[in-house]
């Protein structure tokens, strides 16, 4: 082999992309408001990456598994695919790929018929691809990809078991699949493998929450990549390629480029203990603007931003507010600040009762009951834990009823019976009994006055 290039080298790296697809719980006044559904689609978000890889002049462009959707999806995947791959082509920029779970038959179709898209490890064997920076080598980019939809066994385990040949270029890993997960069926490894494998990074696709790191707990560069544009609500923050720097002795850099076209955004907002309805509404809408012109005012700033707004504090109209949540009245229209089109997309109200539930948890009646177990889900420790189990097991056959199974496929579905979605259920529960207990007693007060 010749001597290894001295230019470090750059590469793109983009995580599951899922062409094909669109992102979910768009509002459906998008194109009244001005704003085309495809330009904050995947397909958007790959052309973005792909020209700021052309502006950054980089060597390579990789791809971590689930570029399209599904087998069906592969028909609307071409064209988005084809023009990516085809502008990078005729830069001499390589496209190379693993193949995801999801892309299992799409992928490999598509490579068939658009040229310049490499696949790397078919059929589930290892496979190295040596990068170059000017006619040079300077990496060795090694994938596995999935050869079937399901597999319970960990590709690394295989690659650990039967080393590759010494080389002294760096190695970077490319793989798909579930990182120290109990067992499964998506091609679960551990970290110790990754860490055994010694290879000098690991650039990982299939969990869609961006995770990698240069300080990663195996010693080497390693992490997921995460989706290049929020898919659901759930998918906040920022999302987007990595720019990735090698140089010569297989050090590495790293800078996650936001330049997603669709921002998913949670915050908290505080509601004071005297504010109406009409205060909230108010200050909800100066909130999301802020959070918009925030965002407009960045360099890589989005074309829509989504917002979950939760609300915090304690209130004494917390029912009208709760009523008035519930109600959906603040779902206004689409609104723009500067070229960030945003919405609201759900408001969740985790205001608590302007009472002190210290003084109603005194006695045995069933106010005083109810505000004791308020207190015990606000305060935690084992008597929540033991509150939340005795909850989620009078509820898991109403979780678990057929008639709900479908939801389970949902991208954004989110498990009701978790700790967080059980405190919140439990919480608002106790907060409408424990008001209308208030409201007895009162009436009982006033016939007996």
């Amino acid at each position: 082999m010749s001597k290894p290039s001295s230019t470090p080298l750059r590469l793109l790296a983009i995580g599951d992309v899922h062409l094909g697809t669109r992102p979910g719980s768009l509002p459906e006044d998008l194109v009244a408001a001005g704003l085309d559904i495809d330009e904050v689609k995947p397909a958007a978000a790959l052309a973005i990456a792909v020209d700021k890889a052309i502006a950054l002049d980089v060597h390579a462009v990789v791809f971590a598994g689930d570029v399209v959707e599904s087998t069906n999806a592969r028909f609307e995947a071409r064209g988005p695919l084809e023009m990516a791959v085809a502008k990078l082509h005729a830069r001499g920029i390589p496209a190379i790929a693993v193949v995801g779970n999801h892309d299992v038959e799409a992928l490999p179709r598509l490579v068939d018929r658009i040229p310049g898209l490499e696949i790397l490890g078919a059929g589930g064997q290892w496979e190295s691809r040596v990068l170059e920076v000017d006619g040079k080598p300077a990496a060795e980019l090694v994938g596995w990809s999935f050869p079937e939809r399901r597999v319970s066994t960990s590709p690394v385990a295989e690659l650990v078991g039967t080393p590759l040949a010494a080389t002294n270029l760096p190695r970077i890993g490319l793989l798909h699949g579930d990182l120290d997960a109990s067992g499964g069926s998506y091609a679960p490894f551990t970290s110790s493998e990754l860490k055994d494998a010694g290879l000098d990074a690991w650039l990982l696709g299939h969990i869609h929450k961006p995770s990698f790191s240069l300080d990663s707990s195996i010693g080497v560069p390693s992490g997921y990549l995460g989706s290049l544009v929020g898919l659901s609500p759930k998918e906040s923050g920022r999302r987007g390629p990595w720019l990735l720097e090698v140089d010569a002795t297989g050090k590495l850099s790293a800078e996650h480029l936001a330049i997603a076209p669709l921002h998913w955004q949670h915050l908290e907002m505080a509601v004071g203990e005297s504010d109406t309805v009409l205060d909230v509404a108010d200050n909800l809408s100066k909130l999301a603007e802020s959070s918009a012109r925030q965002l407009a005012e960045l360099s890589t700033q989005p074309r829509l931003l989504g917002l979950r707004i939760r609300l915090t504090g304690r209130s004494r109209n917390r029912e009208s507010i709760a009523e008035w949540c519930a109600a959906g009245d603040w779902a206004a229209a689409t609104e723009w600040a500067g070229e960030t089109a945003f919405f609201v997309n759900k408001i969740t109200d985790s205001l608590e009762l302007a009472l002190d539930l210290q003084e109603l948890s005194i006695g045995d009646d069933p106010l005083a009951l109810m505000a004791q177990k308020l207190l015990v889900l606000k305060q935690g420790g084992e008597p929540r834990q033991a509150l939340l189990t005795a909850a989620r097991q009078s509820m898991q056959g109403v979780a678990e009823n057929g008639s709900w199974s479908k939801l389970d496929d949902l991208r954004d579905a989110e498990d009701p019976l978790a700790d967080a979605a059980l405190i919140e259920t439990l919480t608002r529960a106790g907060n409408g009994a424990l008001e209308a207990l208030l409201a007895q007693r009162g009436q009982r007060e006033q016939v007996t006055a």
